[in-house]
């Protein structure tokens, strides 16, 4: 009966405008056959019992943003399959003519895209190294399909060990479904950050006033062609969706502090890969405390073909993640640590308590928003009763935040530990200071064993 309804369910909403998804995608959408399809956080929105296909809910509002954005970078009214077409020449003119002007001024867009998203994300001076080139990156390498597990087969019947098998299991499919979520807020995030130039558009006319607009016009029509190209998972055998890549950001967790290094073909690629590679950073910490499990979960969710799917989806489920958020939350730069130190709690829920909290979220419904509100409240509390200063009087950075140790240029090598020793003075200490809430994962672990 639930799936006759859902059938029932409003199809994909393109306004009055003529624009249409290729086939496939729109198809993908109402079967939910892709990387974010049925998705556990995803919330049957509608109040009239008939439960909607939100993906084709969030598909039908971003698809309609990105139409808008290049009608208006372009000056196109309508964009049939006629119009696309004329609008590919234009995309690559602009593109070549970017280049161009970039190629004069690299040094100095590369130190004002790390001054941006330092900036715009209050990362504290010191926490994070940045290592940002203007360039066209080698995408050698990419994961293009699920890494599969090999299974071990058992001789004869363990009826202990199946138990634990399934409780895995179980728990791997909370921690597979909480990875992608996480992955559609690091995209959704970043892909906002493809537009910021517009908070530097004075600097950028100080180098050449015809900057903006090419940008506008390049990162307008590459979005659009997300949506009206045939789905590239389809191209990736053939190297297609690599190609079309331009962008790259590794995490260089050997260096003290830890690097983000990115390259990006144009500003507005590099600025998103650097800020998606700050997002990775904080991400990282909600991936499973077991070293075995957060490789697989890696293995199997941080594809190219998933990534895609991300692009196209994630902003708006981005935008739902910041309308929790209370209205006047960005006014000031000690609010967007707040924001940080929010996200990085957020991330570090155990799978099954991050998946609840992100539904509700997504719904806004008004559970989602006090929640969200407790935390903050929480936050705002203890960073007012942090003994910021040691003995030296030095500012401490990130009280809480555990750091990380090792050496990777990927995530796949990641491994998450507190960079302090854990011991049950200090801990104690902790508790007595700033409450049970206060401790990390890691410190909570410690005590449990003891």
């Amino acid at each position: 009966m639930a799936k006759k309804k859902l059938n029932e369910a409003p199809p994909i909403d393109y306004g009055d405008g003529i624009e249409r998804m290729s086939p496939d995608i729109e198809s993908k959408l109402k079967s939910q056959e892709h990387p974010l399809g049925k998705h556990q956080a995803f919330p049957d929105v509608d109040k009239d019992g008939i439960p909607d296909n939100f993906e084709e809910l969030i598909a039908s509002q971003r698809f309609q943003d990105v139409v808008q954005k290049v009608k208006d970078a372009t000056g196109v009214e309508n964009i049939d399959p006629q119009t696309f077409m004329s609008l590919q020449p234009m995309l690559m003119q602009a593109a070549q003519r970017i280049l161009q002007i970039e190629s004069q001024n690299k040094e100095v867009l590369e130190n004002l895209a790390v001054e941006l998203v330092v900036g715009e994300m209050g990362i504290p001076e010191g926490d994070l190294q940045f290592d940002a080139k203007l360039e066209k990156p080698n995408m050698s390498g990419m994961q293009k399909q699920p890494k599969k597990k090999k299974k071990k087969e058992l001789e004869f019947p363990n009826f202990e060990m199946e138990d634990k098998a399934a409780k895995r299991l179980q728990k791997l499919d909370l921690e597979k479904q909480k990875r992608r979520f996480i992955n559609s807020l690091i995209q959704g995030s970043a892909k906002k950050a493809h537009y910021m130039y517009y908070l530097v558009n004075e600097k950028l006319n100080d180098i050449n006033p015809d900057l903006v607009g090419l940008y506008s016009i390049v990162m307008s029509v590459n979005d659009l062609m997300y949506w009206v190209m045939p789905d590239m998972e389809g191209m990736i055998g053939g190297g297609g969706a690599e190609q079309a890549m331009a962008g790259k950001e590794e995490l260089d967790l050997e260096t003290n502090p830890p690097t983000i290094k990115a390259k990006g073909l144009m500003f507005p690629i590099l600025v998103h890969e650097l800020y998606k590679g700050v997002m990775e950073y904080v991400s990282a910490h909600g991936l499973p405390s077991d070293p075995d499990m957060a490789q697989e979960v890696i293995g199997m969710e941080d594809t190219l073909p998933a990534e895609i799917w991300d692009l196209r989806l994630g902003p708006v489920i981005w935008e739902k993640f910041l309308e929790v958020y209370p209205d006047s939350f960005f006014d000031v730069d000690e609010q967007k640590r707040i924001k940080n130190y929010f996200y990085f709690k957020f991330v570090s829920l155990e799978a099954e308590e991050f998946l609840k909290l992100a539904k509700e979220i997504l719904s806004g419904s008004q559970t989602g928003k006090d929640q969200v509100k407790n935390m903050i409240d929480g936050i705002v509390q203890q960073l007012k009763d942090e003994d910021w200063e040691d003995a030296s009087g030095e500012t401490k950075s990130s009280p809480d935040i555990p750091g990380f140790e090792g050496t990777t240029d990927s995530l796949d090598d990641i491994t998450i530990r507190p960079t302090q020793e854990l011991d049950m003075d200090t801990i104690l200490d902790k508790i007595n200071k700033s409450g049970m809430d206060s401790l990390t994962k890691a410190e909570k672990d410690f005590l449990y064993n003891l």
